[in-house]
C-alpha cells in the first residue's frame, strides 16, 4: 500500500493512500450504510451496488491516477477505509483541479476532512504547483459548504439550475481557495 500523507485526531490514525481493491469491500459497506445520506449529494452512491461496482471505481481511478488526469486517495482511519477524497479536472494548463470527498458518517465531525483537504491542498499548490483548487457543493449541502468556509475558500457564487439530480434542478455553490 503506498501512503500518501499521515495524521492523528481525535484518538485516530489516520492515513490517506492511493486506492487499492483490498479497500472495495469496506469502501462498499460505507457506501451501503449511508446510502440514503450519500446519495442526496452524489449520484454514484445510487448506482454503486456491489463490491465488484467498487473495484471498478477502484481500477478506473488507479489508471486515472496514473494518467495524472484524477489524484484519488482512501481516506483509512485505523486501518479500515472508511471515505475518499481526491482531485479531478485537474488542468496543468490552467493550474486548477476540483476538490471532492466523502466520509463514513460514523467519522464525521472529528475534523479528518478538514485535515485531509488541508493535506491535498497544500499537495496542490507545492507539488503540482496548482494556482486554485475549486469546491462545488449542492447549495443544501450544508456540511460540505462549512468546510470550504472554515478552511478559507472563498464563495465565488451559485450556479442556479447547474445540474439535473433525482429528477430536480439543483443549485451549486462555487467555492475555491488561492496558492497566494
Amino acid at each position: 500500500m503506498f501512503t500518501f500523507d499521515t495524521f492523528f485526531i481525535n484518538h485516530l490514525n489516520i492515513a490517506l493512500v492511493f486506492p487499492e481493491t483490498s479497500h472495495a469491500k469496506p469502501l462498499f459497506d460505507a457506501i451501503n450504510q449511508d446510502r440514503d445520506d450519500l446519495s442526496r449529494w452524489m449520484p454514484w452512491a445510487k448506482t454503486t451496488q456491489s463490491i465488484d461496482d467498487e473495484i471498478k471505481f477502484i481500477n478506473y481511478a488507479r489508471i486515472q491516477n496514473a494518467k495524472s488526469t484524477l489524484f484519488e486517495l482512501v481516506i483509512v482511519a485505523n486501518n479500515q477505509a472508511v471515505g475518499m477524497i481526491d482531485l479531478h479536472h485537474i488542468s496543468p494548463t490552467n493550474k486548477t483541479a476540483e476538490l471532492g470527498y466523502w466520509l463514513a458518517s460514523q467519522y464525521q465531525g472529528k475534523g479528518i476532512i478538514s485535515e485531509s483537504v488541508n493535506r491535498l491542498v497544500a499537495f496542490a499548490f507545492n507539488q503540482l504547483n496548482l494556482h486554485k483548487i475549486i469546491l462545488q457543493a449542492d447549495s443544501e449541502n450544508d456540511k460540505s459548504i462549512a468546510v470550504a468556509q472554515r478552511l478559507g475558500f472563498k464563495h465565488e457564487g451559485s450556479l442556479k439550475d447547474q445540474i439535473t439530480y433525482q429528477n430536480q434542478f439543483k443549485t451549486l455553490e462555487v467555492f475555491a481557495k488561492f496558492s497566494h
